[in-house]
Parts: structure tokens; sequence; C-alpha cells
């Protein structure tokens, strides 16, 4: 849901938790929240604001159990109530300009070398230790999934912004289900082909949440709201999304040569890709629904209609 406070509104509500607030300025609204920067004193902070409490939870474990110099990640102040019905996340500030300022996701070519400096981030990630954690797919404020399998997850597209499923929504709004079914029972005939590699991922790495510095590493990842347990190469398709994969220098392709080049073959490439490009399509058209957002949903529909 979009949603926007205003400045006197977010003055009001950081009086009460700071002295000497100034300079308070808007980072962005995005589909589920809204972010801003201020001074409390000298100390420059981040104030994001929303109505699911478990993504700032989220943040908060990922500071605690994955920050590292190999993965910095914004320290959480505070997290909270902060008017009925939404909830507030105070965090460090780190300098840096979102990776969708500099490079487009969809097309590497002359950026090969950021391209790869991105990836390396992302599979420092994937490497991390979660012997301690259970589950499967999105993961809770503990760090464990909350699926059995993996295939659990993919067949619940789970949205925690909403409760109503792809059914009642095929029942009450132009979500069609007809077509939601019939692609669903075309992803299934892939999961056959899907390893069973079990991995941390980051759910919505690059675009703004990755900040780089002047000179193209990585300042800090952040925003860990759908962080997930499973195959580390789901998290590429957020990357390159289905309807943005074209003949140039992709994510996708770019992290198969890397793996190539490590000798990390993956089997049964396409089935994979054909399986984890339909599941992100059908999981946006749910998301585009909920959102209310009735053109979204058609220009997805329409691609997925012709291409998948």
């Amino acid at each position: 849901m979009d949603m926007h406070f205003d400045i006197p509104q977010i003055q009001q509500f950081l009086d009460t938790k700071f002295n000497y607030i100034h300079n308070i300025e808007p980072v962005a609204d995005g589909w589920w929240s809204q972010a801003l920067t201020f001074y409390a004193g000298e100390e420059k902070l981040v104030l994001r604001i929303n109505q699911h409490l478990r993504d700032f939870q989220k943040d908060v474990f990922a500071y605690r159990h994955l920050n590292s110099p190999g993965c910095r990640i914004p320290e959480v102040k505070s997290t909270g109530d902060f008017s009925p019905g939404y909830f507030y996340c105070i965090s460090e500030f780190i300098e840096g300009t979102p990776a969708d300022r500099i490079i487009r996701t969809e097309d590497l070519t002359g950026h090969e070398d950021l391209g790869r400096t991105i990836l390396t981030q992302l599979d420092h990630i994937h490497q991390l230790d979660i012997g301690n954690y259970s589950g499967w797919g999105y993961t809770d404020a503990n760090g464990n999934g909350l699926f059995n399998t993996w295939e659990d997850f993919l067949l619940a597209f789970f949205n925690s912004k909403t409760s109503i499923t792809w059914q009642e929504f095929a029942s009450t709004t132009w979500l069609d289900g007809e077509y939601f079914g019939k692609m669903i029972e075309k992803m299934k005939a892939l999961f056959p082909y899907l390893p069973k590699t079990r991995k941390l991922q980051h759910g919505d790495f690059g675009y703004d949440n990755l900040l780089l510095t002047p000179n193209n590493q990585v300042a800090a990842v952040i925003d860990w709201a759908e962080m997930m347990i499973g195959d580390p190469f789901y998290d590429i398709i957020h990357m390159c999304e289905p309807w943005k994969q074209n003949d140039g220098l992709t994510f996708i392709k770019l992290w198969k040569q890397m793996q190539e080049e490590k000798d990390q073959l993956i089997p049964h490439f396409d089935k994979v890709l054909e399986c984890y490009n339909i599941h992100y399509t059908l999981f946006h058209l749910h998301i585009h629904t909920a959102r209310n957002d009735e053109e979204g949903y058609h220009e997805i529909k329409q691609w997925a209609v012709e291409n998948l």
C-alpha cells in the first residue's frame, strides 16, 4: 500500500525520540514503505515507516547475525509503533549511491566489472552459514523459513503484505484464475529439475537496496524484508525480471558465466529458469492485484501470455 506522512508529522514523531531534530529529507516512497533521512544533533539517521513490523524485525536479525566486513548492513537503532496501524524503524545512515542509479539491470553492456562486483557480493550472502536455521522460503524474524520445502514455498505464492490468496482474488477481482491455475501446473511439471540447494537469499537484492561507493565498491546491503532460504538461482531472477530478460548481457547470463568459471555448472539451467520465471511472474500478478494496480497487472499478464 502506498503511503505518505508529511514532514510535520515526521518531525512531531521524531521529537519524541531525539533532541534537536533537523534536516528531515524524503528518500523514497516505495510500494510498501516510506523512507527519510534526518539529523539528531550531528548524527545522520534513516527513518522508515510501513505497516509490516516483521520487515523491520528481519532487518534487526540481519544486522545482528549477518553483518560483517564482507557484508555491511546498517545498524538498527530502534523499531516500534509509529501511529495506529503503522510501524517505524530508525537505522544507521550509510553513505552510498543506489545501484540502480549507476547500472541498468536489464543490460550490463559496458558495466561487466561492476556487474561482477555486485554478483560477488550476492554470492557472499549465499555462502553465509544457515546451519542453525530451519525451513524454506521467506524467513520469520528469527531467520527460519516459513515453509517445509522449497516447492511448498513456490506453490504458496505467499505475500507477507496481504493475507488474500490468488484464489480469493480470482473470485473478486480481475485476476484470471484459469490462467493462474494453468501456469501453476506448467510450473509444477518443472519441479523435478529444481536443485535441492538450501542457501540464504536476500530476496530483493540490487536496485535501491545495494549502495555503492564512488569507486563502485559495495558500501552496504539494505532492506532485508524479503530474506528467504532456498535456491540461490531465484535471487538472480529478481535482478533480471522475466519481462526484462533480453539478448544482451544480463545478470542471469553473467551469474551463469561466473558459476561456470568456478566449475559450478547449473544442471537443467533452462528448465530451472523457466520454472522461476513462471513463479516470479505469477507472484507479481498477485502483488499487482493486492496493490489494486490493474494496469500493471494487465501489462505483465499480456507479456506472460505471449512469452511463457
